[in-house]
């Protein structure tokens, strides 16, 4: 109130507005997110939704406080091998100091797609390129598809690994180079290829317990999802479990960083063309993170990190069966409840718009074992993820609004999440609905201290 009394008397008008709950120091928009953890700092190297992807970096320690994006890789000039700069990872150079491994791309250039590489002393650069450890995939690999170069220090082959978004024998693969010192790369068979026409997009691996995790962003439209496959050692053979989709095709280009409690999985939400809700989605968006962790089971699963979660901390409402109603989401707001429904009906979200009466919901199909976010109940494109069955109808709902970017995450029972865009969600009324009725509910609506705001001028 001061601010705004002392901005009236200066005879300018500052409006305050509640800060997003997601990383939104990027104006033009977040590609494919980098990340690199450290010392319990989060590095987050991105490329910007603008130009040709140059990348950009930006560091949180608590998902709360984001550093200014300083650029770190900038693209080429035409008819450089980088005139257009694509994905890859950051490591820790052995020798001292840091190296970037990034996608070089010329649309006119034969190869098209070659894996470039960046160093420099500290994370936040400045970083120089080094043009002589430029290679391209040919004769093992594509020319046209060699991308996303993910870096990593293999303990169990002894070697640094380096995975990439390729096509071998006209499949699409996640292709192998190792190295016993990163002063050369020598080409491997790939640790996983089959039969698409299309991709497997920003490739990530890691272990945790006895299994070894692979993750990929899938690029065909009909399973446009993050998924990942499970193998006993690094080597493979790797294989898809039933529930192979962390989110929805709203979410992509997701990579994780760090380890056990600490490992998130960064990916963006997409924003739709001309940005209406009505309309596609298209590449890029909002930079959004979950936990991932390593189920008793084998499996992997998502979350709400605790960075995120623990800045809700002022109660709003108290959900029941008497009480379904969750409210307005004006400002960040997170609803958790413990529910139970008759197996195999149907349950969920239900977001009525303001100004039309319009209803879009979060419905999570029990027989199907399927949850979708229909904008406007229309089905076409809705992202929609597969959750293991609760064979006695027991759930555990997680959501989050953040209706400062236009933008939410679903997580069922801290496994799978459904993100979604929904541009205009802060004038709508959020309620539970279940067609069949709820057998328990209990659940609390929260949202962030009102000092978590941030001044705009306006004048």
């Amino acid at each position: 109130m001061r601010s705004l009394l002392a901005a009236l008397l200066l005879g300018t008008c500052t409006t305050v507005q509640a800060a997003p709950l997601y990383f939104a120091g990027e104006v033009a928009g977040v590609g494919d997110p980098n990340p690199f953890f450290e010392d319990g700092t989060y590095s987050v190297f991105y490329l910007q939704n603008q130009g040709r992807h140059p990348w950009f970096v930006s560091q949180t320690s608590d998902l709360q406080n984001w550093s200014k994006p300083v650029k770190a890789v900038p693209v080429g000039e035409p008819g450089a091998p980088d005139y257009w700069t694509g994905s890859g990872s950051v490591i820790a150079d052995p020798t001292g100091g840091y190296r970037l491994y990034y996608t070089g791309h010329d649309p006119e250039g034969r190869p098209k797609e070659v894996t470039m590489e960046a160093r420099a002393a500290t994370l936040v650069g400045p970083w120089t390129k080094i043009p002589k450890t430029t290679f391209a995939g040919l004769p093992i690999y594509d020319e046209w598809d060699f991308r996303d170069p993910f870096v990593f220090w293999n303990e169990d082959a002894d070697a640094w690994w380096m995975l990439l978004t390729t096509r071998h024998d006209g499949k699409a693969a996640i292709g192998l180079y190792t190295s016993p010192d990163l002063g050369s790369w020598t080409p491997a068979d790939p640790i996983y290829a089959e039969e698409s026409p299309l991709n497997l997009e920003v490739p990530d691996l890691f272990s945790e317990g006895d299994d070894w995790f692979l993750l990929y962003s899938d690029q065909r439209d009909s399973s446009r999802q993050v998924r990942y496959l499970t193998a006993a050692t690094s080597v493979g053979p790797y294989a898809y479990g039933p529930y192979d989709a962390l989110d929805g095709r709203s979410f992509y280009a997701g990579k994780s960083a760090g380890t056990g409690d600490d490992r998130l999985l960064f990916g963006w939400v997409a924003h739709k063309n001309l940005r209406k809700d009505a309309m596609n989605l298209v590449w890029g968006g909002d930079l959004i993170m979950h936990a991932l962790k390593r189920t008793d089971d084998g499996a992997l699963a998502v979350s709400l990190p605790e960075g995120l979660a623990n800045q809700f901390d002022t109660a709003r409402a108290t959900l029941s069966r008497e009480n379904l109603e969750i409210g307005i989401p004006d400002t960040a707001l997170r609803a958790r409840a413990a529910l139970s429904v008759e197996p195999g009906t149907r349950f969920g979200l239900s977001f009525t718009a303001t100004n039309s009466g319009r209803v879009s919901t979060l419905e999570i199909d029990t027989a199907k074992g399927e949850a979708a976010f229909l904008h406007n109940n229309d089905p076409n494109g809705a992202p929609r993820v597969a959750f293991p069955p609760s064979a006695d109808g027991a759930f555990t709902l997680d959501l989050v609004v953040d209706p400062e970017l236009g933008l939410g995450v679903l997580y069922i029972n801290d496994s799978r999440a459904l993100s979604f865009r929904y541009y205009r969600v802060g004038a709508t009324t959020v309620s539970l609905f279940a067609d069949a009725g709820f057998a328990t509910l209990d659940g609390t609506v929260s949202l962030r201290s009102t000092d978590r705001t941030e001044e705009k001028p306006n004048g």
